[in-house]
Formats: C-alpha cells, structure tokens, sequence
C-alpha cells in the first residue's frame, strides 16, 4: 500500500457505479498488535512486512469496522475489478456440468466421482471410505453429504511391510479455497496413475499410506460453487448471516479451542468469518475429521483409534497457552499431516496460538523449511501472520505429536486454470512428494540431504550384466528466506535392493563422489552393481545419503528389470531433423502395446543416435519435441528378443506462424499508454515494447490478434524483463480465443535480468482464426519501478495440419519406414 484511502473516500467509492460487494484492499498496520485486532474479520491476511501492509479482501460492513478500530486501508481498484470479473465469469453457467471457463476445478460430486473411479481402476491400492455426515445430511438425510477419505496404499505389501508410515491431507476446509482440493485430487492422481511406471511412486504406495480428505468442508463448498465467498459450513441453526453463516471449521477442532479469544485466535460472535463454534468439535465435520485422524481423545490430551499414534502428552484444554507442559514426540514419530488453503504463499508450522516455539519446533522449522524449497512459499511459524486456536494443525501436533504444517496456496481464492495448472499444482507435487520420501522420521530425515536424481544404465539387463547407478545427492534445498538452516558437506551414500533400510535392509554398494571426494553440499555418486544374484523380473534400486552430522536423508529408488538374454531386444536409430538431418537430442518414450511396459531413452545431440532394450514384442514409439519441432509418433514397431531393430525417425520442423523482433514498427500490435516501442530498456540495445516509468493503479496492455487456422499444439516465445515492485505490480500473459474471457499463461513480477520464455499454448487454442494473445500490466496505488516490464522477440510457433502439409506431409524420409533387424 499503497496510499492510504480512508473511510469517506470509500465512500465516495461507493456511490459510484461499482456494485459494493466485496473489495480488494491494502490495510495499513504499524505493529502486530493491529494484525491481531484485524485477523478475527478476515479468513487470510497476506502479509508484507516491509511496507506493513496486509492485503485483504473485504466487503462493506468489514470495511466500516476497520474504519472503527482506526486501521486505514486502500482500495485497489483494478484488483477489485479484475476479482468481481473473474468470479462474474467464472459462475455464469448452468450448474451440473462442471465450472464453464474454468475445467481446471472440479465440483464436490466431480471430486468424487474422480475418488470412485481411482478407487474402481486400482482395487488393491484405493479405497474410499465415508467418515460421517456433513451438518446438513445430519438436518436432513436426503441433504449433504457423507465425509470421504480417499485411503491410498498398497495392501498386497502389508503383511511384509508392517507398521507402514500414515500421511493425512485435508483441503478446502474452508469452501471458497478451490486450489487445495484440486492439489490434492492431482496428488492421489499422481500416486495412482504412476503406481507400476514410475518408481517413486511405486515405493511411495507400496511402503506407505495416504489417507487425503479432498473435500473438508462439502457443504460449504457447494455454497461457493454458487458464486459465493462462502467460508465456513453451512451450520444456520443459530443464526442466519447471510454468506457469513455457519462455523469456521478450522476454529472448531479441540485443542487449545478458544484460548485465545480477542486476540484473533477465533471469535465468539456468531457471523464472524472465525466464528468457533459453540463448542470444541460442535460440528459433525470436525468429529468425523477428528475420529478418523486422532480417534478419541480425552481432556487429558490422551487419543486413541485413530491414524496416528499418540506419543505427545499434553491437555486439551489448558487455561492457558502455556498450560501445555511442554512434552516434545519423539524424534523417530513416523507420518505427518497436512491441511492445505489458500492463499498467502506461506509453509506454516505449530505453534499458531503462542508466540513460543514448539517442543519440537526445531525440527518442525527444518522439515518446513525443505517444504517451502519446492514450493517456493515462505516458511513460518504459524502465529507470524496472526494468533489461530482450534486449528487443525495445532490439533493434531499438540494432541498426538505428529508433525502437522499447513500450506497457503497460490495467490487468489479461485486461481485461473493456467497459473494453476503451471505452477501451483507442479510446485505443491514435488512438496507433497518429498514429504512422502520424508514419512518414515519427518523430525529426522529433513536435516540429512535428500536424493534429487537417480539413474539405472540399462535398467533392462540380462542377469550377470552390471548396472551403472548414478544418483545426485543434496543437502543444500532448503528455502532460506526466514531465516537459515545449516547445510553440510555430504559424507557417504548407500545403495539397497527391494527395501529401505528401516526396514531392515542391508546395503548392496557404497556410492563413490564422482569427483572423487565427499566435499562439497552436492554430490555427483556412482557405483556398479552386481545383478547377478537379482532374481528375474522387477527390481527397485534405492539410493540414501548422509551428510557430514552423520544424519541421513530422504532416500529414492529407480527401476531395473532383469531378463532372460533371448527375451531382450534392442531398438536404435537416429533422431534428425527432416530436411537438412541435424541431429537431434531429445526424449523418446517406447511402450509395449501388450504388456504396458514403458520405458524412456534420449538420443545424442552429437549423431542424433538413441539405444533402447525392451523386452521382445510390438511397440509405439514417442518422441517429444525439442524446440523448433514437432513431436512424432511411430506405431507398431516389432522387436525380436536378441535381435537389433534399427529406427531412423525425422522430426518435422514447427511453423512460425508469427514472429515480431519490434524493429519494423507496431507490427499489428494495439497498444495502450505507457506501452511503447523502445530502445531504452536496460540490457537490450535493440527495439522493445516496454512500459518505462509506469504508474499507479494501471491496467494496461499490448494486444495483437493471431490466425491459427490449421494449426496446432502451438507455443508461444518472449524474452522478458521485469522490473516491477516485487509482489505488488506484475506483468500477465494471456489469450482469448472467439472474442471470449481472458485466460492466464505467465506471470511475473520484481525481476530485473532477461530471461526467455516459451509457454505451451493450451489445445483450445488449436485451429483458432482470431486468437488474441496480450500483455498486460497492472500495478498498485503505489511505489513503481522505472524500468517497468519490457518484451522482445515474440514468436508463436505451431505444428498441426498445415504446417505438416507444408513440408510434405511425410513422416519418414529416405526409407526410415523400413526396420532393419540383424
């Protein structure tokens, strides 16, 4: 914030021709003190510490009490627009046929018509389990809905692998979050659809257990699926408010419930947005989450029956915050629980009712802290941003010891798809995956270095043949913008077959620095690996290191399938561009059409050349495509077990069906003010359009409209730089296809350095005659930037019929249709 706005110019605001529902504001506050008196009217505050700002979204009556407690505030007017237009869109449309606008999110029963059918497709690795009513099917039976869990692990390895680590995920316990269910919905898509093809998931299902509760609040849910700003559920029995009604779900769990009242911790009035509750677990949400999670607990802080053990001692209800007794769970507690919501872009971490650390604190900050690495968000304790009581967080470290964080996603309440898809999603899978890797000792394993890259060369192999294993150990991804943790030098690094060491499995190879000394924070390893007493079939190779505090690591595993040499053929060939055969280095993937068996190669960028074993059948093949080129895809290559089958495969060069370098003048493109043609813009002495010296409160763009006609599976090239105020003013990329809405592809804000870009344009876009593409930037009411955001040689480039078309149309040149076998 951006200048302060007080109370008679909102006013003034609103008698404009804005309809005043909700609002996009910047409150100003000079110590935690005001944070406190404003987090009970709000759900999130996205906190900035430098400006002292906290950016919110409020409707009239919260702005009024704002202007009584004296907090003065902005109105962001072009972010108020922006959200009324988003949510304008994104709820015109006949309910039942999912979000129009918006495939990216799925609605309540979407979600669990996605549960039954994983469950229905992998019967021995899913099930869905129905843990109690919502507050409206215990109104009326034919209302509501049943709580799920969606229960993720592999039973065929129970009895071998006993006592297997528990991890729980809640999301959207608070309705209007649609980011957090969709997360998690990928996530349980990922585990399952993987399970058998990739090996960390694979290990994942097969040693451990995933209990993810995609829809917390269902009720709520499908108030905001409406068009509401809905947050709590839908408890009216007391008192009806309207869009505030109901019971902040994550108010309502029992420990520490209401230990802090006015203090921002919960509320006691009734339509508050954390409103808490009449009670601890007054709602028939929070019982069933709290039965199936912790099981039943006593006032003594004692649980039993549920995920978790309990292995912390500590009351429930204390008289105060530090009536807790200060009990640390053991170091070796195996699981963890997470609740995922939106948005603020934090890791948080108990405690969130007391400004002490936790008894566990130091490890929880460490594990945070590797979290926040994938993700990117800023790990913290959770009291930070404002005191919180009758969490679910607290809850579940506090009664049972698990080590429990919270993630706030992304940046807005309803994400567009692309961000989403592009970055949030990708960013909370690679978090949620290392701390599957993690589950075993999440109080442990964080501080020890976490294996990035394994390799196996071939992971096909006649038994006798050795196996190359590369692996790349790191002790260093740890998100150090809250403070630092420690990084040491790796020390050693084990390998093991069929098992992790906890379970009682003993190394196979010590892996040697590919430098040869363990002296440095990240290791290149290696060892050769006898794969002669390996059985036939199916192997899983897991790599663990340890650093130099002697604390071993996250480890992963990699596939190696062993064979009879009469059943092992070999597919070669060349990779090369069509027309002038450049070689080409780019991925390929090869499937067996009857067994299933998938298996990745790369070929050279020095001859194009590319060897992959497969066991003896018919196969498809895939070859992604490098930039400037098109994918291709052969069918029904036949391979001969101890036989060579030679495939030459040309790839087809991409179509640029426009390219602007921005020194021949406009070029087509419809700018607004202050962009402009320039040859001012720091580190590029050619023609740029920029948007030098920009102002407040600005919603500007540059457009052109694209014809696609014919074309397809398009990209989309930019070399950028952006230099904005980080995290207030942001330059958007965006399409439009038939005169429609507006769709994200990039964001970017707060960088000063080049960079290029290349975006995958989404298939809608596909044969597309008048494809809109701009660039527009919005800024706060203020502080700016002089360089402002600056494009250059933009390029869209497409494959499609008539790119294809235009090159001949062939697949195979020079004979590569015939296979040679010898």
């Amino acid at each position: 914030m951006r200048g302060i706005i007080l109370i008679a110019t909102f006013a003034l605001l609103a008698a404009t021709t804005v309809k005043a529902e909700d609002w996009a504001i910047d409150a100003h506050w000079k110590n935690p003190s005001d944070l406190a008196r404003i987090a009970p009217l709000f759900q999130h505050l996205k906190v900035d510490r430098k400006h002292h700002t906290v950016s919110l979204i409020a409707d009239d009556a919260q702005l009024a009490e704002l202007g009584r407690l004296g907090i003065a505030y902005g109105v962001d007017m072009a972010k108020t627009a922006n959200m009324r237009t988003f949510y304008a869109q994104a709820f015109e449309r006949v309910r039942g046929s999912g979000i129009p606008g918006y495939s990216c999110y799925r609605t309540v029963e979407e979600t669990y018509a996605s549960m039954d059918q994983l469950a229905a497709a992998h019967p021995t690795l899913a099930q869905v389990i129905d843990i109690g009513p919502t507050w409206e099917r215990t109104q009326n039976a034919s209302a509501g809905y049943q709580m799920r869990v969606l229960r993720i692990g592999n039973s065929a390895t129970d009895l071998a692998i006993p006592n297997k680590p528990n991890m729980v995920v809640f999301s959207s316990i608070h309705a209007r979050e649609y980011a957090p269910a969709e997360v998690n919905t990928h996530f349980a898509e990922w585990l399952l659809d993987n399970y058998g093809s990739d090996p960390e998931a694979t290990w994942l299902v097969d040693h451990e257990n995933f209990h993810l509760i995609l829809q917390a609040n269902p009720d709520g849910r499908k108030k905001a699926e409406s068009g509401l700003l809905w947050r709590k559920n839908t408890n009216t029995a007391s008192a009806s408010c309207g869009d505030d009604s109901g019971i902040d779900l994550n108010r309502n769990f029992p420990f520490h419930w209401g230990i802090v009242p006015g203090q921002g911790g919960s509320s006691t009035y009734i339509c508050d947005q954390t409103y808490r509750g009449p009670s601890a677990m007054s709602e028939p949400e929070t019982n069933a989450l709290v039965a199936y999670v912790a099981g039943t607990c006593t006032d003594a802080g004692v649980c039993t029956g549920g995920v978790f053990p309990d292995l912390r001692d500590g009351p429930l209800h204390p008289t105060n915050v530090n009536g807790d007794g200060g009990d640390a769970a053991p170091s070796d507690y195996p699981g963890m629980f997470l609740d995922m919501h939106s948005y603020a872009n934090l890791v948080l971490w108990s405690w969130g009712d007391r400004s002490s650390a936790a008894p566990n604190g130091p490890a929880l900050q460490t594990f945070g802290r590797r979290l926040a690495w994938f993700n990117g968000y800023s790990p913290e304790q959770s009291d930070t941003l404002y005191p919180t009581d009758g969490t679910t967080d607290d809850s579940f470290y506090g009664s049972l010891g698990v080590p429990a964080y919270t993630f706030e996603l992304d940046i807005e309440f309803f994400e567009p798809c692309a961000p989403l898809l592009a970055k949030t999603i990708p960013d909370n899978l690679a978090a949620l995956r290392y701390a599957a890797r993690s589950l075993h000792a999440p109080y442990l394993l964080p501080a020890g270095p976490d294996v990035t890259r394994i390799e196996a060369s071939p992971d096909l192999v006649a038994a006798g043949t050795p196996i190359a294993l590369t692996a790349r150990i790191d002790d260093s991804q740890f998100n150090q913008s809250n403070g630092a943790e420690p990084i040491q030098n790796i020390s050693s690094a084990q390998a093991f077959v069929d098992g992790l060491p906890w379970e009682g499995s003993l190394p196979v190879a010590s892996l040697a620095a590919g430098d040869g000394a363990f002296d440095s924070p990240a290791e290149e390893v290696s060892a050769s690996i006898a794969s002669g007493a390996l059985g036939s079939g199916r192997h899983l190779l897991f790599v663990q290191g340890t650093d130099a505090s002697t604390q071993a690591g996250t480890p992963n595993a990699v596939f190696v399938d062993v064979a009879e040499a009469s059943d092992i053929a070999n597919l070669v060939g060349t990779i090369t561009a069509r027309g002038d055969a450049t070689p080409l280095a780019t991925n390929l993937r090869v499937t067996n059409t009857s067994t299933g068996e998938s298996r990745s190669g790369r070929s050279s960028g020095i001859d194009g050349s590319y060897s992959r074993p497969m066991l003896a059948g018919t196969v498809d093949i895939h070859v992604d495509a490098p930039p400037g080129y098109l994918s291709e895809d052969v069918s029904g290559v036949s391979l001969t077990g101890a036989n060579t089958t030679t495939r030459d495969i040309a790839l087809f060069h991409a179509c640029t069906v426009f390219a602007d370098d921005v020194e021949s003048g406009s070029n087509g493109w419809s700018s607004q003010p202050p962009w402009v043609r320039s040859q001012a813009a720091t580190g590029n002495s050619s023609y740029v359009w920029a948007t030098p010296n920009y102002g407040n409160d600005l919603d500007s763009s540059l457009l052109r409209t694209i014809d696609l006609t014919g074309y397809a599976d398009s990209t989309l090239a930019f070399d950028d730089r952006c230099d904005t105020e980080r995290n207030w003013d942001f330059g958007h990329v965006e399409y439009s296809v038939n005169n429609g809405s507006w769709t994200s592809l990039y964001q970017c804000s707060g960088r000063t350095s080049w960079q290029h870009n290349r975006i995958d344009l989404p298939s809608n876009t596909d044969n597309v005659g008048n494809l809109r593409l701009r660039f527009r930037l919005t800024s706060d009411s203020n502080t700016t930037r002089p360089g402002g955001w600056a494009i250059d040689n933009i390029v869209v480039e497409s494959g499609g019929s008539q790119c294809r078309a235009s090159q001949n149309d062939r697949i195979f040149d020079n004979g590569f249709e015939q296979e040679v076998v010898r």
